[in-house]
């Protein structure tokens, strides 16, 4: 199957094994996985069971669908309009497809949501209509807000840099979960009953409690004096972490040079402040930010760091909250 329709349908097959993890193998105890018959709705080429089998983890028996069957076995429909019903437990990977993504590229998406993004759709459909619930899903989903009610776990999955190294580059080469994508990757377990908070996880470290994280962050700020994109702002901002380390820091304007800011850019830009800044402070409230959350908060981006850990980006919002705590009474 060529890219584009991989794209169409939302496609990529699973390749990495994050069911070796210990909070998935906590959750399979708690579904009973063992006796259960286990649906997957977006079955693939059945990479799924496959990694799970190879963990030693067994349950009664699969069984599986696909808009377009990759192997043998899967029935071919299309779970999306028809999801199937009848099932405790759903171990899957949803297709995913932005809007905006699926619009740019003349690609087919469902009038009947209005979801951004397609894997959102389908992941509803799952947790509707199944009480047990894993998918592995964009890492930006813990961000979104969405669907916390049974969300009991969700695991940050961060390839891990493998020993050997490649001949021609000299290079350590890294894992990836999906053989065709680099995009940061998470896994979701839901449960049947509402949940008192959300465990947070890098593979098998925990980081806390979503609400434990979230009391690290500054309140929200909707000061419009504050303007992102400003030619002449006061501010410099590098919003991205290079391929090195954790980078992202304000400067001074000067710094960026002849920079010329772009309306759309959301990596490097000079901002706008009607006070006069601290820069050491803002980069302090930065540091204790990311130290304290984990970058949990921070959009991951395409690609490790050198020690590591994903790319990050600080996104306006955030950005515009940490200036507003210096803000002189």
């Amino acid at each position: 199957m060529n890219i584009d329709n991989k794209r169409a349908n939302g496609r990529y097959y699973t390749c990495g094994n994050p069911f070796q993890l210990d909070p998935f193998k906590t959750w399979a105890i708690d579904s009973d996985l063992e006796h259960q018959v286990v649906l997957e709705p977006f079955a693939g080429a059945k990479n799924i069971p496959q990694l799970i089998n190879s963990t030693h983890l067994k349950c009664q028996d699969w069984e599986y669908f696909d808009v377009e069957p990759g192997a043998e076995g899967i029935v071919q429909r299309d779970t999306l309009a028809n999801f199937p019903k009848g099932f405790d437990v759903c171990i899957t990977n949803p297709p995913w497809l932005a809007r905006n993504s699926a619009t740019r590229r003349g690609l087919p998406y469902p009038d009947e949501t209005d979801y951004d993004d397609l894997y959102k759709y389908a992941l509803e459909k799952c947790i509707v209509h199944c009480p047990w619930v894993a998918a592995i899903i964009p890492e930006a989903f813990i961000r979104s807000g969405l669907f916390l009610k049974r969300l009991c776990d969700f695991i940050s999955l961060v390839p891990q840099r493998e020993n050997k190294t490649n001949q021609t580059s000299n290079k350590r080469e890294t894992s990836s979960m999906f053989e065709d994508t680099e995009h940061p990757v998470g896994l979701a377990l839901f449960a049947p009953d509402i949940t008192s908070d959300v465990r947070v996880w890098r593979n098998n470290l925990l980081l806390g409690t979503l609400s434990e994280l979230r009391q690290h962050l500054p309140m929200p700020s909707n000061n419009r004096s504050i303007v992102f994109n400003d030619p002449n702002g006061n501010l410099g901002l590098y919003a991205i972490d290079n391929t090195v380390s954790a980078s992202i820091r304000f400067c001074p304007p000067a710094e960026l040079g002849e920079y010329k800011v772009r309306q759309q850019c959301r990596s490097i830009t000079k901002i706008g402040v009607p006070w006069s800044v601290d820069i050491d402070m803002l980069n302090s409230h930065i540091a204790t930010i990311r130290e304290k959350t984990h970058d949990v908060f921070l959009t991951a981006f395409k690609g490790l760091r050198r020690d590591g850990k994903y790319r990050r980006r600080l996104d306006w919002a955030l950005a515009r909250s940490i200036i507003e705590v210096d803000h002189p009474e």
